[in-house]
């Protein structure tokens, strides 16, 4: 299943790719989930929380963030010492999407710290 989400992933320079969002949130856990979607010409939303503080990104920069997501090689993981009861992060692009429990990736944080700061997520 990994090979199968990194595969995914690493097509994200495809063009059949290019024309899916990026969707990023939280699921799980006992922290209220939410979804934000990137489309690929810049529009943002939000579904169970509204928690962005933009509704247009420049298209130039979801292709930016579509080249981060591909070039961190990103993988699903659980983190020791994450507890049942803890939210979980993920990403999904082009299918493939990659989940990560606790606070032990640091590229998956940063990827992650980038997407919230593109819409001006509010924690």
């Amino acid at each position: 299943m990994v090979a199968a989400i990194a595969a995914a992933l690493a097509a994200c320079g495809s063009s059949a790719v290019g024309h899916t969002s990026i969707v990023f949130g939280i699921t799980g856990g006992n922290l209220l989930p939410y979804r934000v979607s990137i489309q690929p010409n810049g529009s943002v939303r939000t579904k169970g929380s509204d928690r962005t503080g933009r509704r247009q990104i420049p298209p130039a920069r979801v292709q930016e963030l579509r080249h981060e997501i591909q070039q961190a090689h990103l993988s699903s993981r659980t983190c020791v010492g994450a507890l049942p009861d803890m939210a979980s992060q993920y990403i999904r692009v082009g299918g493939g999407t990659v989940i990560l429990r606790g606070s032990c990736e640091a590229v998956f944080e940063r990827v992650w710290a980038d997407l919230a700061k593109a819409v001006g997520l509010h924690t």
